[in-house]
């Protein structure tokens, strides 16, 4: 009778490779049925390749630390089970010991982690097949070729950029408004689809195979992928490092490109759509793609740059250690690291740690404004399921801990109350003082539009762009036969009247007398406004000050409607800010009156100074305070079209712009030092100190918020 083992064996068809890069032994795990990679160091490949000629655990230690250069703790050759176990390496034809987790626990562990709503992959579809129909010139051409071309268009697209920045950070104002979401989206998936392919195609470059793409999908948010892992069979880091950043290279040679085609005509829809594409492939690329903290490209770069595989789990095992020893009052699994390797991990797996957290509220609020009701349930299922799969690991192993901390539920008791109390503390008192970011714009204090009072061509041009004027003086004269003829034939019929009423006066034609005069009371009224109109043909300065009419002389001979704009009259040396306030934010702004408040003016080249708020508004409004503060013009409030008819004889169709949300419009006062060097129309922010405010308060607002938005689209809903 042959005895069985204890311990589990590994796979038959596994394949192991050793690596050496920097001076440190790794070995290169190969899952030829899932043409899967994996990554370990000396230690754990000793122990792996043991697991099949030893019977015990005590027999397992003593060929590996016989072997290796450093000797491994029980607990940490459990813990390297565990991980065989769960990336399905192990074969499970033994009994399992105590020293080890249940495999009947691991299989009801797995399938309570596929309720995983944070993150998950939806495989698609086989793409090695379609890389080996490739021509070997496109494969070579993603080497050496294609980072000359990055370079040169890197060089080229960064020096654009900076050349133009100040138009460019402009006109980004209006990226997050809702008629950028198909365009984002659109562009998004095109960067991602290209983003892949790079990594495949420079897999294939270095003889690697991609057995696998498909969408992964963080809170149900699409991101492709690639099944690259066999690049860590690869001798060179840097090998592996390139194709870890092919797709981050691929998205930034797509923007320096948008770049050089933005600039040639950044108004155009062309150059819309090029600036939309530099920033959705710099947010992607940063924020996701090049992001450490993620399982991305940037970790991979991260791993093979501080030579320590498997950086992501040997982090999270720390943090839980440090956990461990907090709440459980167990010492931690021993890292085989030391020194400064040791601590750069602890570091990384809290800064890890914290970020997931972070990831999970933004993504969470996202969904909630995105699908209301339905966004928080997935971001509340999503939650759960990541809580409640450390807690059900922690009870299923509650027995072996007790066996290790006899006292562990007293402590752990303990150290939740004083981690409760904590969080509470700075939850209701820990604050900060919140900034309020104000736009703003400069804009002249005492400005008077002149426009045409009545209607009618313009005979001559008394003045001119830049002029100095004072009140009263003549600034056009127009003609308007047709009011000068009207006026004739009124004055002429008011003669005809007068001759009647005198005749029925003297025939005492009562009921006569007093239709006539009634008609000649009527016809006087008419009279007065076609006289004032007469009057109106001279248009004069209603104020002191400075003529601003660039297209002035063009006019002459034109006709002009009433109520046309025709000029400005400003005071040069009297201009103030003009800011658009959120409701939000007005309560701060108010008890600010008459104080001085921070003014950022870098981006116009004005620098920072200190200007007096003069005035809050006491209503909102609608209206733009001022056209330069629109994202149609590259400001920073997002503005809505309406259609509206022109008036007059000729129909003119016309656009009235209008604010998404009601503004209050604030006033301040410029320091005489800064007046001269200042234009009319150039943009500024305003920094205000807000009220001081705690998580709880945030996270009051954020609900009230939520269901005031759920109760409006409830409302809008019953309204027939």
């Amino acid at each position: 009778m042959t005895t069985r083992h204890a311990l589990p064996g590994l796979r038959p068809e596994l394949r192991f490779s050793p690596v050496n890069d920097g001076g440190e032994d790794c070995y290169i795990i190969e899952d030829p049925v899932r043409h899967l990679f994996f990554r370990i160091g000396r230690e754990e490949y000793l122990l792996a390749i043991t697991l099949d000629r030893a019977r015990t655990m005590d027999e397992l230690l003593a060929v590996v630390n016989a072997a290796g250069n450093e000797p491994l703790t029980p607990e940490q050759a459990q813990a390297v089970i565990r991980w065989l176990d769960r990336q399905q390496l192990l074969r499970h034809e033994q009994a399992p010991t105590d020293h080890l987790v249940l495999e009947e626990r691991q299989r009801r562990l797995k399938q309570f982690s596929r309720l995983n709503l944070v993150s998950f992959k939806l495989p698609l579809f086989n793409p090695d097949p379609f890389l080996d129909r490739l021509p070997a010139w496109m494969v070579a051409a993603s080497g050496l070729p294609f980072l000359s071309l990055w370079l040169l268009l890197a060089v080229a697209g960064l020096a654009t950029l900076a050349g133009h920045w100040q138009e460019f950070s402009h006109q980004a104002a209006g990226f997050f408004s809702s008629r950028n979401l198909l365009i984002t989206w659109l562009i998004w998936s095109g960067l991602k689809l290209l983003h892949e392919f790079l990594h495949a195609l420079v897999t294939r470059l270095y003889g690697g195979r991609v057995p696998e793409a498909g969408i992964l999908f963080i809170l149900f948010i699409p991101l492709t992928y690639v099944e690259a892992t066999s690049s860590w069979s690869f001798p060179s880091r840097w090998q592996r490092i390139h194709v870890a950043l092919a797709g981050i290279l691929a998205e930034t040679m797509v923007a320096w490109v948008a770049i050089l085609v933005w600039v040639t005509d950044p108004a155009s829809k062309a150059g819309f759509i090029a600036h939309n594409t530099v920033l959705v492939a710099g947010i992607s690329s940063l924020l996701f793609n090049a992001n450490p903290l993620m399982r991305f490209d940037g970790y991979y770069v991260l791993s093979d740059l501080v030579g320590i595989p498997n950086l992501y789990g040997l982090a999270f095992q720390e943090v839980k250690g440090l956990a461990a020893r907090w709440f459980l009052g167990i010492q931690p699994l021993p890292l085989r690291y030391r020194g400064g390797r040791r601590t750069f991990i602890r570091i990384y797996g809290v800064a890890v740690f914290i970020w997931r957290i972070l990831v999970v509220l933004s993504l969470g609020y996202l969904a909630s404004m995105m699908a209301g009701g339905l966004g928080i349930f997935v971001t509340m299922g999503a939650v759960l399921v990541w809580i409640g799969m450390p807690v059900y690991g922690f009870l299923q192993r509650l027995p072996l801990y007790r066996t290790r901390n006899p006292h562990l539920l007293r402590h752990l008791s303990l150290r939740l109350l004083l981690t409760l109390l904590v969080i509470t503390v700075i939850w209701q008192f820990a604050g900060w003082r919140r900034q309020i970011l104000v736009p703003a714009v400069v804009e002249y204090e005492h400005q008077v539009r002149v426009r045409a009072p009545a209607p009618g061509f313009v005979r001559s041009i008394e003045t001119g762009d830049g002029a100095q004027v004072r009140q009263g003086e003549l600034l056009l004269l127009l003609d308007n036969p047709e009011i000068s003829a009207s006026l004739g034939d009124v004055r002429r019929r008011l003669r005809q009247l007068d001759i009647r009423i005198r005749l029925a006066h003297s025939r005492d034609r009562l009921t006569d007398f007093r239709i006539l005069r009634q008609q000649r009371h009527a016809l006087e009224k008419e009279a007065q406004l076609l006289e004032n109109d007469m009057d109106a043909l001279r248009i004069t300065a209603p104020a002191d000050g400075l003529v601003v009419a660039p297209d002035l002389d063009s006019l002459k001979g034109t006709f002009l409607r009433r109520g046309m704009e025709i000029l400005w009259i400003i005071s040069p040396g009297q201009k103030h800010l003009v800011g658009a306030a959120a409701q939000d934010d007005i309560d701060s702004l108010r008890g600010l009156v008459g104080r001085p408040l921070t003014v950022d003016m870098r981006a116009a080249g004005a620098g920072t100074f200190m200007a007096l708020l003069e005035r809050v508004a006491p209503a909102a409004t609608m209206e733009l305070p001022h056209p330069a503060l629109a994202a149609l013009y590259g400001g920073p409030l997002d503005v809505r079209q309406q259609a509206v008819a022109g008036t007059g004889k000729t129909f003119e169709q016309r656009y009235h712009i209008e604010l998404f949300r009601p503004v209050f419009r604030i006033d301040l006062a410029l320091p005489a030092t800064v007046v001269g060097r200042l234009r009319e129309g150039q943009r500024a922010w305003i920094h205000a100190p807000g009220e001081r405010i705690t998580p709880g308060q945030v996270l009051g607002d954020w609900w009230r918020s939520w269901l005031k938005r759920k109760q409006q689209r409830a409302d809008s809903r019953d309204i027939p």
